[in-house]
């Protein structure tokens, strides 16, 4: 009975799959027979079989395509073969040509390769993928249209997308850059990668985008919007950026031409391209890419130099200069400043120092443990005071490190890359060193670049790629090996004067300003500061694609010995220049505020799983993506978040002419080292803060790209972020803060683009726009919180161009303008930043209107030169950006603070030299 049974159902299924398989080979006989007539010249009969295969099979193979494609390119149907070509290269990776196939379709296969490429980002799954389909919202900058506009650094490009709120305070981290309406003290929840490989900060998580980085070794910039992290790891919270640098073929700019066989120029050997340009403010940067190639390998070497004394600033009340400052502090500052100072000893040490300094200006009273305290005689506070703000002009008036006290804001940056490709295989290097201001500051705080306050970053990264492409797979090796820290020129020197709130000042300095006392006295000090960080990293992924389907899956591990805190050096400025020649203060002799428990080193392991997948639900029209990613992550031995899983869903449905996207994302992000060990006078450390957490919703709408004179895009966002780390009140230390998971963030933002780009024109335009309603919701250290808008982040933002191309005999010319819209940008009561009133008390960074523009010139003679004239702010408008940090400084209980806004550039002019080898 059991035979029977297994009989009855057995049998069927042999039959049906026996049926299959004839039917399969019958379909694949059709398209073999169609081949035979191919080769044989049966051109029509040939398009016919291969029709008949479809309609039998149902499938259109990799095989469909590249028969019929050669067939319409016999019968001279160069635009439908060239239309099954792209579907051919789209359908299979590599190897898409024989020996045998004809010279002209092995072209044309080039150009489809080439024309992808253009289409492709590799930012958002870590592999290429088509723009359109990728489940992200995603801008790609090509270099042509950088030099087009005459962008001077990234930042500026930055500037002209959707999605970023740019503050300029040309200080420590040039600008502070906020993603996606979510302000931050640093840049450091947006992460920045050169070709995948990472250029955050390994201590701070800070992406110092400055004005170091080659534009002539760009090849392209990709931007994500919302969180990546999903494949990323815990650093890509609102976004990322990814710098395409050139390839060899890239340098030598050029292409396999349609339709033809072509030829590859790079066999010419060496080339060169080279920026030299000059401007307002003595800018000076020189920037150059080499590149050349043997029978083996290819190399490529890039440096950038960049210098500038900036715009001065000291027509802006936070950055004038001299001793007539003083005169802005008021007598009430003074007076609490000088009743907070105080001297404690036994009776007789106090009567003493009493006796000497002036009976009637300090009085001293009995403590409850026996001791007595001098004070500031209530009597004498006035006499006192005009003591005080006499030695603290005296102060002001002098020579500080060599130089007069004035305003000083230069930068000196410079970057030096190189890498070695042979087949799948990549090795390279970067470094760069960066000193920019501490324009953080006011004047009657910090002094200037010239009397030696600078910040000085510098990294270095070594790196190896590994990519090995087979039929259905590919596998791919990213391993670095970077270092960052601080360069022995950081250092903040500021006033130590009876004004601030800050001062280290003795009771009796009073009486004896320059005199040392108790280690103290009224002058300029230095503090030197220095941090090491390096870490390991290796990602191995594995990508598998067939037919509807394609996985993508791999581990990461990163091994991080990290500083803790700061070590720091103080010692008091002289009227000579500083000289580190024989000791690097802060690293020789530097120490911690306070030194924990084991010491300041700390060893950090990081793990990561992560694997996305996508299936064509419907061929070629929807595709369902679903992937995620397991974060661990260990301090010594039991400190660190632990462990964090993040998902990630999408849905790509491709019509005819749109494409529409639905993305669900979360994403974390790692506080940073500098976040959760770093102290001052009034902050703890925590090493047990938690990751931040990202929760995105996404909907997209956009046209195909192709051949289209308009491409746009539309897309709507909301976030939600728990655990945000901010500053709160200490609940085991009374009077001090600690750093703390105590905020919740909501942000919904709108952006638009527009692309007019036609074919054979000498037009072409572009037009963006960006909606951010951004709030705090919550914050767990502020009793009865109340809902806040975050501040400096603009509600609105537009930012349009258009270029015009034409030849005038022997000259080519180019001209682009450029506008900028920033609505304007709420601080003070009610948003994150309260202690900031805004330009003129008006709790507002006000909007501005900006133009720039670009003339670029090449004698066609002579192309291996272009001259291009560049003019910023046509209109010379006074605008600002918003301060940095808590932006809370003023002129009574804030002196120390950062400055609320900076004023920007007015009309600067650069004149640039290009060259190409």
């Amino acid at each position: 009975m059991i035979k029977y049974l297994l009989c009855c159902l057995l049998v069927p299924c042999m039959c049906l799959s026996q049926v299959k398989a004839q039917k399969a080979d019958t379909c694949a006989s059709r398209l073999a027979i169609a081949r035979d007539m191919y080769d044989g010249g049966k051109l029509n009969d040939a398009l016919k079989l291969v029709e008949e295969f479809y309609k039998c099979s149902g499938q259109r193979t990799s095989e469909y395509y590249k028969l019929k494609a050669k067939i319409y390119l016999a019968l001279d149907s160069n635009s439908y073969s060239l239309r099954n070509i792209t579907e051919y290269v789209k359908s299979k990776p590599g190897n898409y040509v024989t020996d045998d196939d004809p010279a002209v379709f092995k072209s044309m296969v080039q150009y489809v390769q080439d024309s992808l490429a253009e289409r492709q980002i590799s930012s958002v799954s870590k592999r290429p993928e088509d723009i359109d389909l990728t489940p992200a919202s995603v801008i790609v900058v090509k270099y042509a249209d950088m030099v087009k506009r005459g962008y001077g650094n990234l930042v500026d490009l930055l500037s002209d997308l959707p999605g970023f709120n740019i503050s300029r305070t040309n200080s420590v981290t040039y600008a502070n850059i906020y993603q996606r309406g979510f302000r931050q003290e640093n840049t450091e929840r947006t992460l920045f990668m050169i070709d995948g490989v990472e250029e955050n900060d390994v201590w701070s998580n800070i992406a110092y985008i400055s004005r170091q980085y080659p534009l002539t070794n760009i090849s392209e910039v990709e931007v994500i919007y919302g969180p990546a992290s999903t494949l990323y790891g815990p650093r890509a919270f609102v976004g990322a950026i990814n710098i395409i640098t050139k390839s060899y073929k890239d340098l030598t700019q050029t292409k396999s031409q349609p339709f033809t066989a072509g030829t590859d120029s790079a066999a010419l050997g060496l080339h060169a391209t080279a920026n030299l340009s000059y401007g307002s403010y003595n800018t000076r940067n020189l920037d150059v890419t080499i590149g050349g190639k043997t029978s083996n390998f290819t190399y490529m070497l890039s440096g950038a130099y960049y210098q500038s004394n900036e715009r001065n600033l000291d027509f802006q009340s936070f950055y004038q200069y001299g001793p007539q400052q003083v005169d802005k502090i008021s007598n009430a500052t003074y007076a609490a400043n000088l009743n907070r100072l105080s001297y404690t000893g036994t009776q007789a040490a106090v009567d003493a120092a009493i006796a000497r300094y002036g009976a009637g200006n300090f009085v001293s009273t009995r403590n409850a443990d026996g001791s007595y305290t001098a004070r500031v005689n209530p009597a004498a506070i006035n006499t006192l005071i005009d003591r005080a703000r006499a030695a603290d002009k005296a102060t002001l008036s002098s020579n500080v490190n060599g130089n007069p006290w004035s305003y000083a804001n230069s930068a000196a940056d410079w970057f030096v890359s190189g890498k070695v490709r042979s087949d799948n295989f990549e090795a390279g290097f970067r470094t760069w060193k960066l000193k920019e201001s501490f324009n953080y500051y006011q004047s009657l705080y910090a002094a200037g670049t010239k009397n030696g306050s600078a910040w000085a970053p510098i990294n270095t990264t070594l790196y190896t790629t590994y990519d090995k492409r087979f039929e259905n797979i590919t596998f791919s090796n990213l391993t670095s090996y970077e270092i960052s820290g601080l360069d022995k020129a950081s250092n903040l020197v500021t006033a130590n004067t009876f004004y601030s709130e800050t001062s280290r000042l003795s009771l009796f300095n009073l009486i004896e300003p320059t005199t040392l006392i108790d280690g103290n006295m009224n002058a300029f000090s230095n503090r030197f500061y220095y941090y090491k960080g390096q870490q390991f990293r290796t990602d191995s992924k594995v990508t598998y694609a067939k037919n509807k389907f394609s996985i993508l899956g791999g581990f990461e591990y990163r091994y991080s010995q990290l500083q803790g805190d700061y070590l720091t050096y103080t010692n008091f400025a002289t009227a000579e220049p500083i000289d580190q020649s024989n000791v690097a203060y802060a690293q020789e002799q530097g120490t911690t505020a306070t030194l924990p428990r084991g010491g300041n080193q700390y060893n950090t392991m990081d793990i990561g799983v992560y694997s996305q997948a996508t299936y064509q639900l419907k061929d070629s029209l929807l595709y369902a993506t679903a992937g995620g990613r397991f974060d661990y992550n260990r301090i010594n031995t039991n400190a660190g978040f632990g462990q964090v899983f993040s998902p990630k869903l999408a849905l790509v449905a491709s019509l005819k002419k749109a494409v529409l996207k639905l993305i669900y994302s979360q994403g974390i992000q790692n506080p940073s080292q500098f976040t959760k060990f770093s102290t001052s006078t009034t902050r703890n450390a925590n090493p047990t803060l938690r990751a931040e957490k990202i929760r995105n919703y996404e909907f997209i709408v956009l046209n195909k790209h192709g051949v289209n004179a308009i491409n746009w895009d539309l897309s709507v966002a909301y976030s939600s972020i728990i655990d945000a780390v901010s500053s709160g009140p200490d609940p085991n230390n009374a009077g001090r803060t600690i750093n703390q998971n105590n905020g919740q963030y909501t942000i919904f933002t709108g952006q638009g683009n527009l692309l007019y780009h036609p074919q054979q024109s000498h037009w072409d335009a572009y037009f963006n726009v960006t909606y951010t309603r951004a709030r705090q919701t919550a914050n767990s250290s502020v009793i009865d919180f109340q809902k806040q808008i975050i501040a400096d982040i603009a509600p609105w933002k537009f930012n349009a161009g258009v270029n015009y191309a034409f030849n005038l005999s022997q000259s080519a010319f180019n001209i682009n303008l450029r506008g900028n819209y920033v609505d304007a940008k709420p601080v003070g009561e009610g948003t994150t930043v309260p202690a900031n009133a805004g330009v003129d008390g008006t709790n507002y960074i006000p909007r501005f209107v900006l133009f720039n523009s670009a003339l670029t010139y090449q004698n066609k003679r002579y192309n291996c030169f272009t001259l291009q004239f560049v003019v910023n702010n046509i209109l010379n408008t006074l605008y600002y950006n918003p301060g940095p940090r808590n932006a809370n400084a003023n002129f009574t209980t804030a002196i120390s603070g950062f400055v609320p806004y900076v004023a920007q550039r007015d009309r600067n002019f650069l004149i640039t030299l290009k060259f190409n080898l």
